[in-house]
């Protein structure tokens, strides 16, 4: 199934657009969200991780290029759509998959997403990432996007996940870091849990690379010497481990 967020000031619109996938397509759409506004979305494609994103450009307060500048690193496509022919051309700037000109048309949409789907099944790189995006049996990697293409992480090269803001960054052994366009509860949901553990709101860490915890100071001590400040809150995600 493709998993889908749809992005419309006008519930009707929302609704019908719903309707003709549903009906064109049946059983093979997920809709994760239904948006209202770009400020709904946002959030709502963090968490969610849609694959595919309806995105109508015309909406109050922020249109739909905003969403796509707060989101520039994206690991989803965009069929835009609107009843305004003047933004094609800002559309395709965005590398957006296809326009679609409302009221938008069932064989024009029919094609659109058949095109999709056919692009989905030939790209050999999507399958990689289906297959290493979490955790498998046997499996000691997992595979992440980056801006600069798509890295192969052991599990045991991991020392540690810091959060900032939207992203995550990824700390390995030998100094190397990885700047990865998610937050770190979705990097942490790539990661077996029995290896890795949230110390706080901006740090999860590989159990592996612990030396010492300092109680009185409330912080760890990584192998490397890194330290690491533990919330109070979050001080019994790390001692029920060793109880």
């Amino acid at each position: 199934m493709i998993k889908t967020i749809l992005v419309d000031d006008e519930r009707h619109a929302l609704e019908t657009l719903k309707m003709l996938l549903e009906r064109l397509f049946p059983s093979q759409f997920e809709f994760l969200s239904l948006c209202n506004s770009v400020d709904q979305a946002i959030p709502a494609i963090q968490e969610l991780e849609p694959e595919l994103v309806f995105l109508d450009i015309q909406m109050p307060q922020k249109n739909g290029f905003a969403l796509l500048e707060v989101l520039p690193n994206r690991n989803f496509e965009v069929i835009f759509t609107t009843a305004h022919q003047e933004p094609a051309v800002t559309a395709f700037k965005y590398a957006a998959f296809d326009y679609l000109l409302k009221p938008i048309d069932s064989l024009e949409l029919q094609k659109s997403v058949i095109r999709y789907q056919e692009t989905k099944k030939a790209d050999p790189i999507q399958m990689l990432l289906e297959n290493l995006g979490h955790p498998q049996d046997g499996l000691e990697m997992v595979a992440f996007s980056t801006s600069e293409g798509l890295e192969f992480v052991q599990f045991d090269e991991i020392k540690y996940l810091k959060a900032d803001r939207n992203y995550t960054y990824l700390f390995l052994e030998g100094d190397r870091k990885l700047l990865i366009s998610k937050s770190i509860g979705q990097v942490e949901s790539k990661l077996p849990e029995q290896r890795f553990v949230r110390i706080h709101q901006s740090y999860t860490v590989n159990l592996s690379k612990i030396l010492r915890y300092d109680r009185a100071e409330n912080y760890l001590i990584l192998r490397s010497g890194e330290k690491l400040s533990v919330s109070l809150r979050k001080n019994s995600n790390l001692t029920k481990r060793f109880a």
